[in-house]
């Protein structure tokens, strides 16, 4: 298994020419199968225009990426129904917060995604000596929408603690009250207010309620 921070930032060679083609700078993952579908390159670390390949065009990865000629970025890609998931809030399927996703683990072979790594921020600069980390795994996973990946409810009990960290104590809430109760199947329940997501996407939101004092809208990390 490999994770999602392990690949970012290695450059890209092209076997048959050594011609670099810039540094890992995001995966994209298709959430049909759950598996990374692209590769997104950029000349530097810090700036330049995003190229992306298939993950599958990947032929071997250690010190670099190795990919065996330059046309596997020849081709465009659309990122239509991929993810990032990085910074994605984590709710149960009653809309009870469980975090934010800092990262992944997948199958470096097939790409096939096993676990997502959570923290109270999804901020992936924030070392996880920091931060207490947990992980969850995919088949506990209902369905995305926008940027919120919704869980089962007792899937909080099988999260694991990867990592004691001294600002893991509290956790922001998540936007758990602006979505629609999903029922343990994943579809999606209707509620009579509707909002506008910033993605075009109508999702279900809850009337407003009082608003609470600011410890009580921290929840993770818990003691699973």
């Amino acid at each position: 298994m490999a994770r999602r921070s392990g690949l970012l930032a290695k450059q890209v060679i092209s076997v048959s020419s050594a011609r670099s083609l810039g540094f890992v700078s995001q995966l994209w993952v298709d959430p049909a199968s759950w598996a990374v579908a692209l590769v997104e390159v950029r000349p530097s670390l810090l700036s330049g225009e995003a190229e992306k390949f298939l993950f599958e065009d990947i032929y071997q990865v250690g010190d670099f990426v190795l990919v065996e000629d330059e046309s596997v970025v020849e081709n465009e890609f659309k990122l239509a129904g991929l993810h990032g998931l990085v910074g994605y809030n984590v709710v149960t399927s009653r809309r009870r917060n469980v975090g934010k996703v800092r990262g992944f683990t997948f199958n470096i072979n097939s790409g096939v995604v096993e676990s997502l790594e959570l923290d109270s921020f999804g901020l992936t600069i924030v070392p996880a000596s920091l931060v207490s980390t947990y992980c969850l795994f995919v088949e506990d996973v209902l369905d995305i929408v926008s940027d919120t990946v919704v869980v089962h409810e007792d899937a909080v009990s099988r999260v694991q603690r990867l990592t004691q960290g001294i600002w893991g104590t509290k956790n922001i809430q998540g936007p758990g009250d602006q979505m629609g109760e999903y029922s343990r199947y994943g579809r999606r329940r209707s509620r009579p207010v509707k909002k506008q997501s910033s993605r075009g996407k109508s999702v279900g939101r809850n009337l407003p309620r009082k608003t609470k004092d600011l410890e009580d809208e921290w929840e993770l990390p818990m003691e699973y």
